[in-house]
């Protein structure tokens, strides 16, 4: 990994130092991780009992000393993690031509930053994609040779862009509320999975408070795809009822791998057949869709 090829690594933390020591000291152990640098995004608190551990996070955070520059950037209100994101991946993008993406619930393997540096290297200048992960969102087929795939659905979790990619993204709620009125929005949006225009709709209400839902909006007026690997270097720790947007007990695909490493990159192309199984892992089940309805109606 050449130094000056070497994307940002943006971490976004906000109230729990306990996760944040994780992902650090993941993280620190990746192949030269020194040779990186980090800005780290502190948000404000939203509530006064969050302020002791939001307090602890800022001590940690200011305290990393295993990457090249260390760059702390600590706010004394509470923006919320989308305009956190989106104010942080600029300000990152503004120094680098490439970023990658970090919540402070993620942990990775060791080889997990040369993967994203390699992938955000190799892809640059593809016009196909608009991001890579370190997340799997499925099995392959058998028969599937590649290390890497195409999703049309671009993650949350660990991810990466380009600043060529990152200046033509539209942030403003009215143009994606046109988009919902546009022509088969709802049925081509969802073929990236079944909630992808229900989670579009809660953000343009004020309902959740996520950027990743914009990205995608963005890549999918761009048909931009986002790379993943086979196996996931990277999981969450944050589904134990921590987070605000993880619930405990949510159940999401994971085939981490303590030890996978990408080993070629090539051209890729959309697999159908991979398309078609991620968007069925993001389908509700019609029973399960019934008791959801009355659910809420009795609620």
């Amino acid at each position: 990994m050449k130094k000056n090829n070497l994307p940002g690594i943006a971490l976004f933390v906000y109230n729990r130092p306990n996760h944040l020591i994780k992902t650090l000291k993941s993280l620190k152990k990746n192949h030269q991780a020194s040779k990186f640098e980090i800005f780290i995004f502190c948000d404000g608190p939203k509530k006064n009992l969050h302020i002791k551990k939001i307090k602890q996070v800022q001590k940690i955070a200011k305290n990393v000393k295993f990457f090249s520059k260390n760059k702390i950037y600590v706010r004394k209100k509470n923006i919320g993690l989308a305009k956190s994101i989106l104010n942080g991946v600029s300000t990152v993008l503004k120094k680098k031509n490439s970023v990658i993406v970090l919540e402070d619930d993620i942990v990775t393997n060791n080889h997990y930053l040369k993967y994203m540096t390699d992938a955000l290297n190799f892809f640059e200048n593809d016009k196909l994609i608009g991001s890579v992960t370190g997340y799997s969102y499925t099995d392959v087929p058998k028969n599937y040779s590649k290390d890497i795939f195409l999703s049309q659905r671009h993650a949350s979790w660990g991810w990466g862009t380009w600043k060529n990619v990152w200046e033509k993204m539209q942030w403003e709620k009215k143009w994606a509320k046109r988009q919902l009125k546009s022509k088969d929005f709802k049925k081509n949006f969802n073929k990236s999975g079944n909630d992808m225009h229900q989670i579009l709709k809660e953000q343009l209400e004020g309902k959740s408070d996520t950027l990743d839902i914009m990205f995608n909006l963005n890549c999918f007026k761009m048909n931009l795809f986002c790379v993943c690997p086979k196996k996931s270097l990277l999981y969450n720790i944050g589904l134990d009822g921590s987070g605000i947007h993880c619930k405990k007990g949510d159940k999401v695909f994971s085939n981490y791998s303590n030890y996978f490493r990408v080993k070629k990159f090539e051209k890729l192309k959309v697999e159908t057949n991979i398309i078609k199984k991620i968007h069925k892992s993001f389908t509700t089940p019609i029973p399960l869709r019934i008791y959801n309805k009355i659910k809420n109606y009795l609620i």
